[in-house]
């Protein structure tokens, strides 16, 4: 099962985030496009959180993204296509125990 996403820039706006982190073990992830186990499950979780708090960030500073709609809109979709993926594939919990420490 893999990772489905609506909008072809959802993937875009993941991978430019988890470059712009320098995030290697989420680019493999979105590359293969599934998780294998409970641990890239929580990776894939962290990164989420990670990428929102980095594009709010982003966004405070006035850095211009090249996707309109921006980082929030962005965040969003990805937040759908990631939770509902983790969701099927059996990975609700380590996204519920990422999600929850998020302040």
């Amino acid at each position: 099962m893999s990772i489905t996403y609506k909008f072809p820039e959802e993937i875009e706006f993941a991978k430019h985030y988890a470059e712009k982190l320098n995030d290697q073990v989420t680019l493999s992830i979105l590359d293969a496009g599934e998780v294998k186990d409970s641990t890239e499950a929580k990776h894939l979780s962290l990164f989420f959180w990670n990428m929102v708090n980095k594009s709010v960030e982003d966004q405070n500073n006035k850095i211009l993204l090249p996707w309109p709609d921006g980082g929030e809109f962005w965040s969003e979709k990805l937040m759908y296509s990631i939770s509902g993926y983790l969701e099927m594939a059996g990975f609700e919990n380590e996204w519920e125990e990422v999600s929850d420490l998020q302040g």
